[in-house]
């Protein structure tokens, strides 16, 4: 069953837009590999195109919009647009920074009520950001948010949760932040981190992380149209794999995310995680292909090992296919995320009972 840390976020209950590459920053860590150099923009049209299809979709399903980057604050007119155009969609928007902006508390507060359309600021903040960005900036945005009334987290990210600067970072930040929306991710070797933190030794272990991804229940868009099931580290394959779900401009976003509540890679994720999804296809003859070790409780790593070899894929492809795989998940779905899509799509097709 789902591990306890399961959110149950409902499947396409959240939209993501990534925005730009563009950054201020180049930061050692970053999958998607943002900088200052990086050109690549989402165009307005086809966010509102997007967007308007994704509030149009069957059950319309859709309740937030995510914006991401690189750093969708470079472009304060572009995130105004589609935030306000998304708001009026009847979507939550949420915005990702690094906080650059928040040069004094004043800047921060006028920035912020320059983009009226977003109620949620998640911030960067962590010892790759803060080589570059000022802590304070970090604290004018907190105090900013709080002042105007938005929802805030801060997220951090580290090779180590245990090391005693990254604590003596928290405790900083706890200093000016609340706590409870204080999140903590593991640094992996992905992205720009596969040649700049090649260095970065995990504990290990012979079994995948136990828990069930949350994060799989949020298709993420980019500006060339690429639609990937999560913003994890699968975002930085270049090869085919079932997360990645389609694109949105050469095929409609509707068609893409109706495809995807059959996806049962996708699902099994959701469901049970890839520890589960390991055992599936060890039991379907593919464990000599699968790796040995994993890092320990990290279901972002373990993910990332299955989607990146070419061979699993192949196999997770001929499991996709299994009449009694597809049951499975589908009830499993039904069962556990008290979700009914997939189950009565399959049902319509004279696939389950």
């Amino acid at each position: 069953m789902p591990a306890e840390s399961q959110h149950e976020l409902r499947f396409l209950a959240n939209l993501g837009l990534v925005v730009t590459y563009k950054c201020q920053i180049a930061c050692p860590h970053c999958v998607l590999e943002a900088s200052p150099r990086r050109t690549e923009e989402m165009a307005l049209e086809d966010a509102q195109l997007w967007i308007r299809e994704a509030v149009q979709h069957p059950g319309s399903p859709f309740k937030v919009l995510s914006l991401t980057g690189g750093e969708p604050f470079c472009n304060l007119d572009l995130l105004r647009d589609i935030s306000t155009f998304a708001a009026k969609a009847g979507l939550l928007v949420t915005a990702v920074t690094n906080g650059f902006w928040a040069k004094s508390f004043e800047e921060a507060l006028d920035t912020l009520q320059s983009v009226p359309a977003v109620r949620l600021v998640a911030i960067s903040a962590d010892a790759y950001h803060q080589a570059e960005i000022p802590l304070d900036r970090v604290r004018h945005a907190v105090l900013a948010a709080e002042k105007l009334g938005l929802e805030y987290n801060v997220a951090v990210c580290t090779e180590d949760e245990n090391d005693a600067l990254h604590l003596d970072f928290v405790a900083e930040l706890e200093r000016f932040a609340d706590p409870k929306r204080i999140s903590v991710a593991k640094t992996l070797p992905v992205g720009r981190g596969a040649r700049s933190l090649a260095h970065l030794h995990y504990p290990m272990s012979p079994d995948p992380a136990p828990a069930a991804c949350w994060a799989a229940s949020t298709p993420m868009v980019f500006p060339d149209g690429r639609i990937v099931a999560c913003i994890g580290p699968v975002i930085s394959l270049r090869t085919p794999h079932p997360l990645l779900l389609g694109n949105a401009k050469l095929t409609s976003l509707t068609d893409v995310l109706t495809r995807a509540q059959r996806n049962p890679i996708l699902h099994a994720l959701r469901v049970w995680g890839p520890g589960r999804l390991v055992e599936l296809l060890r039991e379907a003859g593919s464990g000599s292909l699968l790796p040995q070790m994993y890092v320990a409780d990290s279901v972002c790593a373990a993910c990332f090992s299955l989607m990146s070899d070419t061979r699993l894929v192949t196999c997770m492809n001929t499991l996709a296919e299994d009449p009694a795989f597809l049951e499975k998940v589908a009830y499993g779905r039904y069962y556990y995320l008290k979700e009914e899509e997939m189950i009565s799509a399959l049902a319509g097709a004279g696939l389950v009972q």
